[in-house]
């Protein structure tokens, strides 16, 4: 994450939450000084047992939000100062770019500042993949995962 000429007033350490599919995870905690180098991977997992059609499943995507917040450890319970939000299929897949490169890597989205976070809007670097199987149940139904 990339902010440039912005300093942070507090020098508590902060975090990226992210929520996908019902599903929060959280990064390591880093200083805080931009730029915030988190170099993780988040896996998220989701079994869809009542879809058996995929378009069905584009479906429900549309519907999840992906929620990303940046996130500094101000007490008593931490203050999010920056945040971002789309439906996880965009998130997920997003539009082809006219540019070369591989889907999903290397990404940028600016972030809303929250009304405590002065200076520009953070900017977030990061590759999104997925990976969609079929699998049987065990009454020998399929469904997606």
């Amino acid at each position: 994450i990339t902010c440039p000429g912005v300093l942070l007033k507090d020098k508590e350490e902060l975090y990226l939450s992210v929520s996908v599919l019902g599903q929060c995870k959280k990064t390591q905690c880093v200083p805080a000084a931009f730029p915030l180098l988190f170099h993780e991977k988040l896996v998220f997992e989701k079994a869809f047992a009542e879809i058996v059609d995929p378009g069905d499943l584009v479906k429900l995507l549309e519907l999840d939000t992906a929620v990303l917040e940046l996130i500094q450890l101000v007490p008593p319970v931490g203050e999010i100062l920056a945040t971002y939000e789309e439906n996880t299929r965009d998130f997920l897949f997003p539009d082809p770019k006219l540019t070369c490169g591989h889907h999903g890597l290397d990404r940028e989205i600016l972030m809303k500042r929250s009304s405590s976070f002065t200076g520009i809007a953070p900017k977030l670097r990061f590759s999104t993949s997925s990976l969609i199987t079929e699998s049987l149940l065990s009454s020998g139904r399929s469904h997606i995962q």
